[in-house]
């Protein structure tokens, strides 16, 4: 860094002195941070004149340098877009779209481009997507696990560390002395509800208890051939309710691909509860549906059951139907959708049809808007 440009961050040598995070929540309350304000004029700066090409020698772009970016995935939506974030001396300035990626750029460049090459090179991400760097400083962001020491509903948390939460959540106990009304109140750990350990007999006991639910084996039955096992299981007089195992209960809200799989190894597999539940069954539960009915053949004298996820070759259609969403609201991100779509009408290959109740964005670029009433489709 040259004397210009020390001159022009006062503020960095105080934010190593009383830490990144204090000085951001701090100055967050104040109207915002006076790092992040300085450092974001100077990159502002910086910017105008790498686009002019009047960049002194003096004033390389430091953010077109392969040391200060990482490689990683957007979360600011389910589309999960990869991302390059720009740091400065420590700290997220500004979030680009990889040059390495159709999502960032199309066409994207070599995989084998040097990444001291790519480094100059931006792609594209929505302004969601370079929200980020206000999701990452935001002094509300909950870095540390929170434990309620007052009644529910009343507000009242702690930190704990994460050691603690491990072992109160495996173990249980009484973990809530100091809440009035709950002082005695044991809580179940998870060692509790592993109940079922042994595979053989975890298939036999699912087995049979499918054949009850099917009327193929009476309960009396099934508690004679497991009257060994029968304190293993939520109600013996329900044994399709399963295992005790299955008190344990994931629920996750929007849970991307690679976390989805990793979270069902482990309770699943591992655990041996069958209850891993995510958002989609209230969510994207409508195109499903609405896909596999589309494309359901009946042949031989049986549905044969159609797909249940599709996207339209954007890149080679020559005629998309947007029915209950769009192409530039209410879809899979702007970044691989936009500009594919955008291409295709500008260049005369692609027309586009919109069917929905409001006259939106992408129905004012359609060749065909059709204004169903609400409620119709």
């Amino acid at each position: 860094m040259d004397k210009k440009q020390a001159q022009q961050m006062p503020c960095i040598e105080a934010q190593n002195r009383i830490g990144r995070r204090q000085f951001l929540i701090s100055s967050a309350f104040l109207g915002g941070s006076a790092l992040l304000a300085t450092q974001l004029e100077w990159v502002h700066g910086l910017l105008k004149k790498a686009e002019t090409g009047t960049l002194t020698a003096g004033e390389r772009y430091e953010l077109a340098r392969a040391e200060n970016i990482i490689y990683s995935v957007c979360l600011q939506c389910h589309t999960a877009c990869p991302i390059k974030g720009k740091l400065l001396n420590g700290v997220l300035v500004k979030i680009d779209g990889p040059a390495y990626s159709p999502q960032g750029m199309l066409p994207q460049i070599r995989y084998s481009t040097s990444p001291l090459e790519a480094a100059t090179i931006d792609g594209k991400v929505c302004p969601k997507g370079q929200a980020g760097i206000q999701s990452l400083y935001d002094p509300y962001r909950i870095v540390k696990v929170l434990k309620r020491t007052g009644p529910r509903g009343s507000n009242q948390w702690e930190t704990i560390p994460f050691d603690q939460a491990i072992n109160e959540i495996v173990n249980g106990g009484y973990l809530f002395k100091k809440v009035k009304g709950e002082e005695n109140r044991y809580v179940t750990g998870l060692k509790d509800i592993y109940k079922v350990r042994d595979p053989k007999t975890m298939k036999a006991l699912a087995e049979d208890a499918k054949k009850v639910a099917k009327k193929e084996m009476s309960l009396a039955e099934f508690r004679r051939k497991h009257r060994k096992h029968l304190s293993l299981l939520i109600d013996p007089a329900h044994p399709d309710l399963g295992p005790i195992n299955n008190q344990f209960v994931f629920l996750a809200g929007r849970i991307e691909h690679g976390r989805k799989e990793f979270s069902k190894r482990w309770l699943i597999d591992a655990f041996g509860s069958v209850n891993w539940y995510e958002h989609t069954t209230i969510c994207e539960q409508s195109h499903h549906i609405a896909y596999e009915m589309a494309t359901n053949k009946y042949a031989n004298g049986k549905w044969s059951g159609g797909k249940h996820h599709m996207k339209p070759d954007a890149l080679n259609s020559k005629f998309i139907i947007f029915f209950g969403t769009g192409a530039f609201e209410a879809n899979f991100g702007p970044p691989p959708m936009a500009e594919k779509i955008t291409e295709g009408i500008v260049s005369g290959r692609l027309k586009i049809a919109v069917v929905d109740p409001r006259f939106s964005k992408t129905a004012a670029k359609a060749q065909k808007w059709v204004p169903i009433q609400p409620g119709t489709d």
